[in-house]
C-alpha cells in the first residue's frame, strides 16, 4: 500500500520478536523501524535486527520521571543524548521520543528536544503518551518543538478521550511531517491514531496525496480485525460496515439521487475498498425500499411500495433486522409482480 515507515517491534523484548522484527525488515522496501529504550541492551538489539530506523525514548514527565524511571531530568537527558549518538554512530536513522510530552514541563521539553538535536537526531516524535492532548494545546506544543529544532517532526497520539486522529491532522497542520498510526487504531488503553481515518482525512479533506493505495483500506482493516481478535465496531469511521450505509427514508432517497447529499462529498466508499449500502429498518423510505424490491426482480406500484415499506417499518420497529430476503418475502406475500410477469 506504499505505508511509508513500519515500526515492526520492540527486539529486545523476546528472541520471538527480534526474530519477528528481522523477518519483517528483510522481507519488505518499506522503511523499517525498532524500539528502544535509552539502554545500551535495547539499542544493540535493534540495530542487530536489521531494521533501518531505531526508535529511542526516555519519559520526561515528572511523573513518569519518578515513579517509574527513577531518574532526574539530567540523567534523562544524559542517557538520551548518549542513545542518539550510539544510533548515529552505528549509521542507522534515529528517532527520539520525549515520552508523556504532553505533560511534561514545557521548558525541559524543548531543553531536550535541543540536546538530541544536537546530538544528530533525524527525527523527533512528539508522543501523547497517555491521550490527554487536545486539538488546540497538542498543535501549540507540536508547533514549539518544529521551532526549537532542525530535526523531522513526528507525533504519536492516543485515543483516550477520543482525539488522537483530530491530534495527529492537527501535528500536520503544526509542522509535523509524519504521524504514528495503527490500523483499526488497536493500541495501549484506548488505542492509537487509526491508521484509516488520518489517511483519509488527509487525503480527502486536505487534498494531499500522500501515495498510499487508499482502496486496500478495507481490506487491510478486515485481515488486522480477524488476526488480532479485535472487532471493527459497525459505527467506525472509514471501516466500520455502517461508515457507507443509509437507512433513514429522507438520508436514502438524497442518496439514491446524489450520494454528495449525505455523504462526506470527498470521500467514496470505493476510495477505500467498501461498498454503499442502503439498510433496512424502521427508520427505511419508500425510495430505499423501492430500489431493493427493483434489485430482487420486482415491478411494484407505488402503492405496493407504500404498503411494503409499512411492513418494513414495523418489522424494524421490533428490534429485529430487516435483510433483503424478508422485504423479497413481504413482497411476495402482497402478490407483487415480478418483472418477467410484467413483460409477459
Amino acid at each position: 500500500m506504499n505505508t511509508h515507515v513500519i515500526e515492526a517491534g520492540f527486539p529486545v523484548n523476546s528472541d520471538a520478536e527480534f526474530e519477528a522484527v528481522s523477518d519483517i525488515a528483510a522481507a519488505t522496501d518499506t522503511t523499517v523501524c525498532g524500539l528502544a529504550r535509552v539502554v545500551e541492551g535495547d539499542i544493540e538489539a535493534a540495530i542487530d535486527s536489521g531494521v533501518e530506523m531505531v526508535h529511542v525514548f526516555v519519559s520526561t514527565s515528572d511523573v513518569q520521571l519518578e515513579d517509574s524511571m527513577h531518574a532526574t531530568r539530567e540523567e534523562a537527558k544524559g542517557r538520551a543524548v548518549d542513545a542518539v549518538e550510539t544510533v548515529k554512530d552505528a549509521g542507522v536513522e534515529c528517532m527520539f521520543s520525549p515520552m508523556d510530552a504532553t505533560r511534561t514541563d514545557p521548558d525541559y521539553l524543548i531543553d531536550i528536544v535541543e540536546a538530541v538535536s544536537d546530538a544528530g537526531t533525524d527525527w523527533i516524535n512528539i508522543p501523547d503518551t497517555c491521550g490527554v492532548g487536545m486539538p488546540t494545546s497538542f498543535g501549540e506544543t507540536v508547533a514549539a518543538v518544529v521551532e526549537a529544532t532542525d530535526a523531522r517532526v513526528d507525533v504519536h497520539t492516543h485515543d483516550d478521550f477520543g482525539m488522537a486522529a483530530a491530534n495527529a491532522v492537527t501535528g500536520f497542520e503544526n509542522g509535523a511531517e509524519q504521524a504514528q498510526v495503527s490500523v483499526n487504531g488497536i493500541g495501549e488503553r484506548a488505542g492509537n491514531a487509526a491508521y484509516e481515518e488520518v489517511v483519509m482525512a488527509v487525503e480527502s479533506v486536505y487534498g494531499v496525496d500522500t501515495g498510499i493505495d487508499t482502496t486496500q483500506i478495507t481490506k487491510l482493516a478486515r485481515i488486522v480485525e480477524e488476526a488480532s481478535d479485535i472487532p471493527v465496531p459497525a459505527n467506525k469511521p472509514v471501516t466500520g460496515r455502517n461508515a457507507f450505509a443509509h437507512e433513514s427514508g429522507i438520508h436514502a432517497a438524497g442518496v439514491i439521487e446524489n450520494s454528495d447529499t449525505f455523504e462526506t462529498g470527498v470521500m467514496t466508499p470505493e476510495m477505500v475498498g467498501a461498498e454503499r449500502e442502503f439498510v433496512l429498518g424502521k427508520h427505511t423510505g419508500t425510495h430505499s425500499v423501492r430500489k431493493h424490491l427493483v434489485e430482487a426482480g420486482f415491478d411494484p406500484t407505488d402503492g405496493e411500495v407504500r404498503s411494503i415499506t409499512k411492513r418494513v417499518k414495523e418489522y424494524g420497529a421490533g428490534k429485529r433486522r430487516v435483510t433483503a430476503g424478508d422485504v423479497e418475502r413481504f413482497a411476495e406475500e402482497a402478490d407483487v409482480a415480478r418483472e418477467e410477469e410484467v413483460r409477459v
